[in-house]
């Protein structure tokens, strides 16, 4: 017996445009960027359009707790104004530096906490899967990523790195998770 698609891939299936929201976490400054996907005749890889893109930044005097919180809920806002019907993030990778690591897994997990207040799943992408989906290789510097995603979306200018890094990961999700399944179902 075959597993019913999921809500998003039904959307996908049935040509709607999906909106799908990438997070570049962080406990100082969350990336956000948000693309719709839609498949359009004579598009092999699906149409990305640009939404929005920004960063979520809390004050460095404030203690972590009270920065998390203020990032969870410019998030919400986010999530409440945007309705992205998808969210995927960078995975956690693990630092030489361990309380920078914790930070960044505490950062995750507000993210995870919200999205699912909303009733949407994660989808986790490793930073060099992000970097191969957008550059071409798993490699790439900051720049090569901002460069690349004002490209594909066709904006006038680079984003900040952190909304850069957000857009990549929203159109990575786009080609990996939505775009495929939707090319099949036409062949």
């Amino acid at each position: 017996m075959a597993a019913s698609p999921t809500p998003l891939r039904a959307r996908a299936a049935a040509g709607a445009p999906l909106r799908v929201l990438g997070i570049d976490p962080g406990t100082l400054r969350l990336g956000y960027g948000v693309v719709e996907v839609g498949n359009q005749l004579g598009s092999a890889r699906g149409h990305l359009r640009y939404v929005e893109c920004g960063v979520i930044s809390a004050s460095p005097r404030d203690p972590r707790p009270t920065r998390l919180a203020e990032i969870g809920r410019g998030l919400r806002d986010i999530l409440i104004e945007l309705r992205p019907d998808a969210v995927a993030m960078e995975e956690a990778f693990f630092g030489k530096n361990v309380q920078s690591t914790l930070a960044l897994g505490e950062a995750r997990g507000v993210a995870i906490f919200v999205a699912a207040e909303h009733g949407l799943t994660v989808s986790g992408y490793a930073p060099a899967k992000v970097k191969q989906s957008v550059v071409g290789h798993g490699r790439a510097t900051k720049e090569q990523i901002g460069y690349l995603v004002r490209a594909l979306l066709s904006l006038r200018r680079v984003p900040e790195p952190d909304a850069a890094d957000a857009l990549a990961i929203a159109i990575c999700h786009a080609r990996a998770a939505v775009v495929p399944h939707a090319l099949r179902r036409r062949a």
